[in-house]
C-alpha cells in the first residue's frame, strides 16, 4: 500500500470525524439553547386552577349514620369519608379545592348539634382533608351557633388542621390581614362574607365577617396591591329561592364594580344563575349566585340538585385572566339502609338511575326529577359552561 496515500486517507477520515462531532455538537447547543428560550418563555405563563362546591350542612340525620358506620353508636366516633368518596377523584384535579362549612365545627366538646343550631363532629375536618379540600370558608348564618366562645374554639381546631380558612376571626388584627394563597407564582386572596348570624350578634366587631358596603370596599383595597386576583364568598340570598333578590343583585354589581374576580355564592339551598358581569372599565366578574347544597338533608327533591364550580386563573406575564370556567352539576344521595339516612355524592351525569330510585325524595319519580335538573341547569348556567354529558 502507498504510504502516503493512507497517510492523506487517515486526514480525510480525520477531518471528517471532527466536522461530525463539531456539527452535533453545534446541534446540541442550538438545541439546549432554543429549549432553554421555550422553557423561559413558558415559565411567564402561570396558572392555578380552582373549584368551589356549596354546603356542607350536618343534619343529625347525617351525622348519626357517620356514627353508625364508625364503631358503636354514640360512641364519639364518626367515619364522613363516604359522603365524598364518590366526587373526590373530581375534587382533586384542581390547585385549590373550595367548601363552605356551613355547620360550625365549634368542637365537640360543645355538644354535636343539628338544626337550628348546629354543632358538627370534629371528625368531619379530617374527612375533608381526605376529600382533597384546602380552602374552607366559615363565615355563614350558623357562625354563632354555640356563641363566642364556640367561634374561638373553632378557630383553634381549624388552625390546627392545615387548611386555609376565612370568615371568622379571634381578633381584630386577624381580620384585617387577608388571607392570601399564593400558588404557582399567583397571589389568590380569599374574602368571605354572610348577610348575618341568624339574629345572634357576635361580641366584638371583627368575629364575623358581615356584608355590608364600607367592609367590602375596604377589603378589596386593602387587598388589591397585595395579589392577582380576588375571590369572594359571598352568604347571600332568600332562602329556599331560585331567583336573586335585591340584595345579591346590589352586591354582585359592587363586587364587579370593585375589581373582584370571582364571586361564589350560598345560602339559598338550591342552585341559582351562573354569570360573568362587566363594568365601564370592562373588568369582568364571574359569578356563581348560589352553588346550592353539597352534604345535607333537607326537605324537596331540588335542594338535592348541586352545582360545583371551577376555573382557571391564568397570568401571563402583566396579562391576568380565567379560562376554562365550568359549572358542574352535583347530586346528593341519600337513601336509607342499615346505617340510617346514608349518602354521597355525585355528578348529575355519572348518578345512576338505579340508585336515584331509592334516593328518599325521588323514589317515587327518579327519570322526571334527574330529567328537570338537567333542564333546570340548562336554563341557569351558559351552554359553554355546563360540564355534563
Amino acid at each position: 500500500m502507498d504510504f502516503k496515500n493512507e497517510k492523506n486517507l487517515i486526514i480525510l477520515m480525520a477531518f471528517i470525524t471532527i466536522s461530525f462531532v463539531a456539527s452535533l455538537s453545534f446541534l446540541f447547543v442550538t438545541t439546549v439553547s432554543g429549549d432553554n428560550i421555550t422553557k423561559e418563555e413558558i415559565s411567564t405563563l402561570k396558572k392555578v386552577s380552582f373549584v368551589g362546591v356549596g354546603d356542607n350542612l350536618i343534619h343529625d340525620s347525617i351525622y348519626n349514620a357517620a356514627d353508625r358506620r364508625d364503631g358503636l353508636f354514640r360512641d364519639g366516633k364518626y367515619n364522613f369519608n363516604t359522603l365524598y368518596q364518590n366526587i373526590k377523584d373530581d375534587i382533586s384535579k384542581y390547585d385549590l379545592r373550595y367548601i363552605n362549612q356551613e355547620s360550625i365545627i365549634a368542637g365537640d366538646k360543645f355538644g354535636i348539634g343539628t338544626y337550628p343550631k348546629f354543632n358538627t363532629p370534629e371528625s368531619m375536618i379530617p374527612a375533608l382533608k381526605n376529600a382533597g379540600f384546602n380552602v374552607v370558608n366559615l363565615a355563614n348564618n350558623h357562625s354563632l351557633d354555640r356563641g363566642v366562645n364556640g367561634i374561638k374554639n373553632s378557630l383553634a381546631i381549624w388552625k390546627k388542621s392545615g387548611i386555609y380558612h376565612t370568615g371568622l376571626y379571634s381578633s381584630k388584627e386577624d381580620r384585617e390581614r387577608p388571607l392570601i394563597i399564593e400558588k404557582n407564582g399567583i397571589k389568590i386572596a380569599l374574602l368571605s362574607y354572610t348577610f348575618g348570624t341568624n339574629g345572634l350578634s357576635p361580641d366584638q366587631d371583627f368575629r364575623v365577617s358581615y356584608l355590608n358596603e364600607k367592609s367590602v370596599t375596604n377589603d378589596v383595597a386593602r387587598v388589591k396591591p397585595l395579589c392577582d386576583f380576588i375571590v369572594v364568598s359571598a352568604h347571600w340570598g332568600e332562602e329556599g329561592i331560585q331567583s336573586l333578590d335585591g340584595f345579591q343583585t346590589k352586591y354582585s354589581k359592587l363586587f364587579n364594580e370593585l375589581g373582584v374576580d370571582v364571586v361564589l355564592g350560598a345560602h339559598v339551598h338550591k342552585i341559582q344563575k351562573v354569570e360573568w358581569l362587566t363594568n365601564k372599565e370592562n373588568k369582568k366578574t364571574l359569578v356563581y349566585f348560589g352553588l346550592g347544597n353539597f352534604v345535607h338533608n333537607m326537605l324537596g327533591a331540588n335542594t338535592y340538585l348541586e352545582g360545583m364550580g371551577s376555573w382557571t386563573f391564568v397570568k401571563d406575564g402583566d396579562k391576568k385572566y380565567i379560562e376554562n370556567a365550568k359549572f358542574t352539576p352535583l347530586v346528593f344521595h341519600l337513601e336509607s339502609n342499615q346505617y340510617g339516612l346514608d349518602g354521597s355524592v355525585y355528578r348529575l351525569d355519572k348518578y345512576p338511575l338505579e340508585l336515584a330510585k331509592k334516593h328518599i325524595t325521588m323514589y317515587n319519580g327518579a327519570p322526571y326529577i334527574l330529567q328537570n335538573f338537567k333542564n333546570m341547569v340548562r336554563n341557569l348556567v351558559p351552554k359553554e359552561m355546563i360540564d355534563m354529558n
